[in-house]
């Protein structure tokens, strides 16, 4: 067994959340260390990215801004991207969120955001009463002597100073100061939609259960694993003469907030220093160039050391207490180039058998997932795909690809010179993705045999089979990293959508089958009558958990899947997921719904009464029947619609009643 797959071993032999609480309780236990000053500094002449006053510069790193004068391109086109956005200080240039004097409720709390002059503020319920109350609910939890969830009552009302924020693409999040914490980071619990313009409770934002607790999280031993580069919490507590903790907080070290050069290419400081003795012309120099330590992860040797450096925040992964003691003090920081697994336990599902170096090994992985299964279902699909999106390297780490090829995440992706929507190099938004390895006739001059389908559709294009978009986050299905055949079975046995019917929206399971087993030999399954006769998407849509749910709902305003599937009969079927119970499924299903015909500007509240929410549903159903009065209606028993074009409406109250309403959270 390699050193590697030892190590991926280990993490069965407990409990996560054991493990989480072991080093949750250490981090708070630790005495006030005085911040490093002895490494390196910076050249005097780079002016920093600033700091909110709570944070600590981490002297070991240089930042961008000591970048930028050599590699002025690469700086700039990083510069431009979502990463670099993703944790920034207060500022008018800053914030997108409208800070105008707006009280949004959520669940009954009242939040007002305000601004004095360029400083942004909220008034709101005690964030140091409502972490402390969360503190003491956790604690008890893990003993098993929790009555309930938090008491949230009779909080006092304080305003805070808002100094930083998360976020910039689909939307952004904020954080206030603590006053009883000192040097801590808590959550303002609000969003504000980009595209919508609006702010909505943290909650809404998530698939969490709508019955589920409030999101009360701090920055500094949450969010800094991935969201700035070079952190480190270093939590802190002091105590009493009679030895009691008398208070607690953080003295958090960052290199710098955002995924800044650093994250990907290594701390930059002793290359700096390097560099500026070489352009001072000092002999010798070029010696000791050749032990500079920076990173290029496209030019790492081993492709999995390349993937890793993305793996260091897109995987799913713990550490075990003493991999989570030496992080917490920055004492065991990742660096770009180094083997990650020896840094923090990965997690995987129980995979295939060839995935295991051996039968005991399989054999602890099923059971850690047996003892987990909380843990897992918040972040996989119950077949083992993954399904929280930024896991991708998780997902491509039991892919052939990477396994048996030399796939790696800049195969197809670049932080420079390329769209901040994606990050993918030019043409990797198709078949070129795959033929700058797969370059054979099948794939290439002979592809429609392969595909079936003609050779410029979409169903030609090797990433709607092979990666289909069957991960959730930030209101969004996405492509998953878990390259696979196209397949009925994950459907069939566990309920996960397949990428032939989230493109045939109007197909059943049946219909999958047949031509996969035509096209491709595989072999048949035995079917339900669901899933003979009905659409899958309306089995998935209806009848469907959450997850099943939120991922239907996006391919229905997908324009492939309307192109394949017709776009003038899901309008009825969408509209029951606006009175869906989860708010996230009826944002998506709202969107949706805005590229079916004839509800380009429909106007809706996903965040409505459940009465306006019905009134809602109803009412797109109405108009829906009206405009198709007369016209040919897409008819038959696996859409639901019969002979004259009217929703077979028992059957859809069926599927309804029969709802997986099984509590879903999607940990993205």
């Amino acid at each position: 067994m390699s050193a590697s797959r030892q190590r991926l071993g280990l993490v069965w032999q407990f409990a996560l959340p054991s493990a989480f609480a072991a080093v949750v309780a250490t981090a708070w236990a630790v005495e006030v260390r005085p911040v490093a000053t002895s490494a390196p500094s910076a050249p005097a002449a780079v002016s920093r990215p600033p700091l909110p006053p709570q944070l600590g510069g981490n002297p070991a790193f240089a930042s961008s801004a000591a970048c930028r004068d050599c590699h002025r391109g690469e700086f700039e086109s990083w510069h431009r991207t979502f990463h670099r956005t993703m944790t920034q200080t207060a500022s008018p240039e800053n914030f997108v969120g409208r800070f105008d004097g707006s009280t949004i409720d959520s669940g009954g709390l009242k939040y007002q955001v305000f601004r004095r002059g360029d400083q942004f503020w909220a008034r709101m319920p005690d964030p140091d009463v409502m972490l402390d109350r969360q503190r003491r609910y956790e604690h008890f939890a893990r003993q098993g002597q929790a009555a309930g969830p938090p008491d949230w009552s009779g909080i006092p009302e304080v305003e805070r100073q808002v100094v930083m924020s998360t976020g910039s693409h689909r939307y952004q999040t904020y954080w206030v100061e603590s006053w009883r914490f000192p040097g801590t980071l808590m959550t303002l619990p609000l969003v504000w939609l980009i595209r919508d313009e609006r702010w909505i409770p943290r909650e809404a934002a998530f698939v969490t259960p709508p019955d589920g607790s409030r999101m009360v999280t701090v920055w500094n031993d949450h969010c800094i694993k991935c969201h700035s580069t070079g952190g480190a919490p270093r939590p802190f507590a002091k105590h009493d003469a009679g030895g009691r903790v008398e208070q607690t907080g953080f003295q958090t070290q960052v290199g710098e907030i955002g995924i800044a050069c650093e994250a990907c290419h290594g701390s930059a400081d002793e290359h700096v220093a390097l560099r500026r003795r070489e352009a001072a012309g000092e002999a010798g120099i070029a010696e000791l160039l050749k032990g500079d330590p920076i990173v290029q992860p496209a030019e790492l040797t081993d492709h999995r050391r390349s993937a890793e450096v993305c793996g260091q925040c897109h995987g799913v992964f713990i550490w075990s207490v003493q991999q989570g003691e030496q992080y917490r003090d920055g004492r065991g920081n990742y660096r770009p180039g180094d083997e990650l697994l020896t840094k923090r336990e990965y997690l995987f599902p129980p995979q295939e058998a060839s995935f295991y170096a051996n039968e005991q090994e399989q054999a602890d992985a099923l059971a850690g997932y047996q003892r987990n299964q909380e843990f897992f279902r918040s972040r996989f699909w119950d077949n083992g795909a993954v399904l929280a999106g930024g896991r991708e390297f998780t997902a491509i780490a039991v892919t052939a690809c990477y396994r048996e090829g030399t796939l790696s995440c800049v195969s197809c992706h670049s932080m420079h010179q390329s769209d901040p929507s994606g990050q993918l190099k030019p043409a990797m938004d198709g078949v070129q993705a795959c033929t700058q390895c797969h370059d054979g006739p099948p794939y290439t001059t002979d592809l429609t045999q392969h595909t079936h389908h003609a050779a410029e559709s979409t169903g030609s294009n090797c990433l709607n089979c092979h990666m289909p978009h069957t991960t959730y986050a930030l209101f969004s299905a996405i492509r998953s990293h878990q390259i696979a055949r196209p397949d009925v079975a994950g459907s069939v046995q566990h309920g996960v959508p397949n990428a032939c019917n989230l493109c045939h929206l109007d197909q059943t399971l049946a219909w999958t089958q047949r031509h996969l087993v035509d096209w491709y030999g595989y072999e048949p399954l035995p079917l339900t009558t669901e899933q003979a006769q009905i659409a899958a998407s309306l089995v998935w849509m209806l009848k469907g958990n959450a997850a099943q749910r939120v991922i239907t709902a996006w391919h229905t305003g997908w324009a492939p899947a309307q192109a394949a599937s017709g776009d003038d009969w899901l309008a009825p079927f969408v509209s029951r997921l606006l009175e869906d119970p989860y708010g996230v499924v009826r944002y998506v299903a709202e969107h949706a719904l805005r590229k079916q015909p004839g509800f380009a500007d429909w106007k809706f509240n996903f965040l409505a009464t459940p009465a306006e929410l019905a009134q809602s549903g109803s009412e797109v159903r109405r108009l829906w029947s009206e405009q198709r009065a007369g016209a040919t209606a897409r008819t038959g028993k696996n859409v639901l619609i019969n002979g004259d074009g009217q929703v077979v409406d028992a059957a859809v109250e069926w599927l309804l009643k029969h709802r997986d309403n099984r509590p879903v959270s999607i940990k993205e």
